[in-house]
């Protein structure tokens, strides 16, 4: 918890290009996105998860994926590199193993040795659980047309799908445009904080409207996901693979005999509205809220996860502009945040949209992660819209 009673900003004009963005594996112009970009083949050793990856679409399309994954050789991934090739790894494999356990009409309770084994030890390595989540499906899938040309969704490409198409390709690649689009709010962000640190107002009046130009350049984006993803072809194609494991866990055979629970692969486990909302002062403390977005840091790359950690050693934006008299900051804060709650609203609407009118039983209304999601986006929205300064 933060001490509001005296306001100690740390001085990040030196510390954010030379130390920050690098010790927490964020880059100027893309964020949370890597660079370079994400890779695209492994080293000959790891060819079997490269062709099962080709061919994953086809196979779960004709019932022969899981006998095909049975028949996998058991790999050592110790020789994996740190970086791009691991990163490889752990898309493909957990995105096979959500394949594994959703593809038939029954769901698998066991993840075979030649996939559970190098799953797990490289989900070791990545600091995450061994399940599908956002950092894999999203931040390290995706590549450019023209590779001279900028991370737009025009130009991109997804790495690895399903079953595969155009729907999948805009529900992923849209996520990946957001995050780009966003990267802009996480420097300004910085650039505000260090504003404060030197009660430089004007700077910190920049920084907010750079925030506030990006969040709104990111709902461009959301507003462009039904272009191309059709809303039943998403609820009974691509939901599924995503949903996380059941209540009885799943067995990771080789590994260990008892089940395991992860939840599934959720926007809640992307580090950039977390980013921004601690920055900015806006705190998600209900117990509809809170505890599911610290669960959700577990899944998010360490680096990210401890750049949030260290955001909340900072006495945030909001902070400064509640100790000074400016109805200028003011406003451009209270601007910001009702932008966020724009964001918030329109994806709750695409959110309902996707599964709740699309779900024949009450029932299934589940989010992509496997979990309710009506009251923890309510609540987010009303978190959001509650922080205004009045």
């Amino acid at each position: 918890m933060l001490v509001l009673a005296v306001l100690s900003y740390t001085p990040l004009k030196k510390l954010m290009k030379t130390n920050i963005l690098r010790k927490y594996q964020i880059d100027p112009n893309r964020g949370f996105l890597p660079n370079p970009d994400p890779l695209q083949q492994l080293a000959s050793k790891f060819e079997p998860w490269d062709q099962l990856g080709k061919s994953m679409p086809q196979l779960l399309m004709k019932g022969e994926f899981r006998s095909t994954v049975k028949k996998l050789p058991l790999i050592d991934s110790s020789t994996l590199s740190d970086g791009p090739e691991l990163d490889r790894a752990m898309l493909l494999l957990s995105m096979f193993a959500n394949a594994f356990i959703n593809c038939g009409p029954e769901l698998e309770s066991k993840i075979p040795p030649p996939l559970a084994i190098p799953l797990a030890n490289v989900a070791r390595r990545s600091g995450r659980p061994p399940i599908a989540s956002h950092a894999s499906i999203v931040l390290n899938n995706w590549r450019r047309i023209d590779q001279n040309a900028s991370i737009e969704l025009e130009n991109l490409k997804t790495v690895q799908n399903f079953l595969g198409g155009q729907d999948e390709d805009w529900f992923f690649l849209t996520t990946v445009a957001i995050e780009f689009r966003g990267a802009s709010a996480i420097i300004a962000a910085l650039e505000g904080l260090d504003g404060a640190s030197t009660s430089d107002d004007q700077k910190v009046d920049e920084a907010f409207e750079k925030v506030e130009k990006s969040i709104e350049s990111c709902i461009e984006i959301l507003d462009r996901i039904p272009e191309k993803c059709s809303p039943k072809i998403f609820y009974s194609n691509i939901r599924p693979f995503l949903t996380g494991w059941p209540t009885k866990g799943i067995v990771y055979e080789g590994v260990s005999d008892k089940p395991k629970v992860y939840i599934g692969g959720s926007a809640a486990q992307s580090s950039l509205l977390q980013s921004i909302d601690t920055a900015i002062g806006i705190t998600h403390l209900h117990a509809d809220s809170g505890p599911f977005l610290d669960e959700m840091r577990k899944y998010m790359p360490p680096p990210h996860r401890e750049f949030i950690k260290y955001l909340e050693t900072q006495p945030s934006l909001k902070n400064y502009v509640e100790q000074g008299v400016s109805s200028e900051l003011k406003n451009a804060l209270n601007r910001c945040i009702s932008k966020l709650e724009s964001f918030r609203k329109k994806h709750m609407q695409i959110v309902v949209h996707y599964i709740l009118d699309q779900a024949n039983d009450e029932k299934e209304v589940i989010g992509t992660g496997g979990t309710e999601f009506v009251n923890f986006l309510t609540r987010t929205k009303s978190e959001t819209s509650g922080s205004l300064i009045l």
